[in-house]
């Protein structure tokens, strides 16, 4: 008997110490609540997926130009419309298949190296753009470098110096050119050089003004064509960007400066992708373009040089070669204008500035002093320049400066 009160004493014991431990743990252990405020349970991850439709329509397009049939072996009919063209041709079959043409165009050859303008600059070598000066800017009253580059610093925003403005290209064989060439691979963004309203936006450029054919060029490509919301001495101005991959801009809407108006691509004649890019002057005509160089920012720290060559009769010095120096380096070089706009002209290629009736003109030179060569008639003449950050400075070779030497004389013998 005593035994069995003595385990049930034991028994109530033991309870009474686990209810005792159940209610210490129950005041230390937070509720489940009290947990998940502690510690709120993040969200199972799962991204967001982005639309990709616009990736799609680009890798379409840019695809068409590798995936679209040959030719037909048979030729395509001449284009002969009742006005005079500017150059024969022949249309293009497709869209972003280059067109072959029997005559050169005026931008048909970009560089004689396709590779060489294929490739983006590598910042890691040292070959990256400055980022340009901003627009507008005309710290001199006589500049105006009121637009911004076509294509992004991280681009090559550097126009090629072999085919510069109003050239013929190194051998004296292509079209005289009519702008400026930027060499970038296919697919770059091309962007508005300021604001204003598309006036073109397709392949195969003709252009009509008050019903009236003006002109064609089909060797340009997939091309956008802007008319500016300013002007410049009461006239309009117009920039042009040519040999587009693909167009992301329609006739008619308006466009603001850095606006993506189409990628770089190699539709219509040439020899490897690039951005062509016109200024134009008064009209929007082949005709009215302006040396670009003189109306787009330079690089931070850098200028413009711009000169003129005239010979003893007055006129302007055609194709002569200009080599900018510094010390024993040679910097950059160019040609004089070849047929540019003269008083009394009846035809022309290309057209001096209003201001500063340069007929050359060197972009894009870091600030410094340099020497500016001309090689004339038989005689090597200099001339000192200062260049400042984002101004232009002209050099002038004066029809004194330009006679030939004289032919020098036999010495007597004895």
């Amino acid at each position: 008997m005593r035994h069995a009160i003595s385990a049930l004493i034991l028994l109530v014991l033991t309870g009474i110490i686990a209810v005792i431990a159940l209610i210490a743990l129950s005041l230390f252990r937070p509720s489940a609540a009290e947990s998940e405020r502690a510690a709120p349970r993040l969200p199972d991850p799962s991204a967001t997926l982005r639309s990709r439709a616009w990736e799609a329509v680009v890798q379409g397009e840019l695809m068409a130009a590798h995936t679209a049939p040959p030719p037909s072996p048979t030729p395509a009919p001449t284009h002969t419309p009742t006005p005079p063209l500017l150059w024969q041709h022949t249309p293009t079959p497709a869209r972003f298949r280059p067109e072959r043409a029997t005559v050169p165009p005026p931008t048909a050859v970009a560089s004689p190296q396709a590779p060489a303008i294929a490739r983006n600059n590598d910042p890691r070598r040292g070959e990256f753009s400055p980022p340009p000066e901003q627009v507008p800017l005309s710290l001199d009253p006589r500049d105006h470098f009121w637009f911004r580059r076509p294509v992004d610093s991280s681009a090559n925003s550097a126009a090629l110096f072999l085919y510069a403005y109003g050239s013929d290209g190194p051998n004296n064989e292509w079209r005289v050119h009519h702008g400026i060439d930027l060499p970038n691979p296919i697919g770059k963004e091309v962007r508005a050089a300021a604001d204003g309203r598309v006036i073109w936006a397709a392949d195969n450029y003709t252009w009509y003004e008050n019903g009236r054919y003006v002109e064609s060029a089909y060797s340009y490509g997939n091309v956008v064509i802007i008319e500016h919301n300013f002007g410049f001495q009461g006239k309009r101005l117009y920039t042009l960007y040519a040999h587009l991959q693909l167009i992301l801009v329609s006739a008619g809407q308006n466009v603001q400066t850095g606006e993506v108006i189409g990628l770089s691509g190699r539709s219509g004649v040439v020899s490897g992708p690039h951005v062509h890019f016109e200024v134009r002057v008064g009209r929007n005509s082949y005709y009215e373009t302006r040396n670009p160089l003189l109306w787009i920012a330079p690089y931070e720290n850098h200028g413009v040089v711009a000169g003129r060559v005239t010979l003893p009769d007055g006129s302007l010095a055609q194709d002569v070669n200009v080599v900018l120096m510094k010390g024993d380096r040679r910097i950059d070089t160019t040609t004089t204008y070849v047929n540019p706009r003269q008083p009394n002209s009846r035809t022309w290629n290309v057209n001096s500035d209003e201001v500063w009736r340069e007929n050359f003109v060197i972009g894009d030179v870091p600030s410094g002093i340099y020497q500016v060569v001309v090689f004339l008639n038989g005689r090597r003449l200099v001339r000192d320049v200062t260049v400042r950050p984002a101004t232009t400075s002209f050099v002038d070779f004066t029809e004194l400066e330009v006679a030939p030497l004289p032919t020098p004389s036999p010495t007597p013998a004895g």
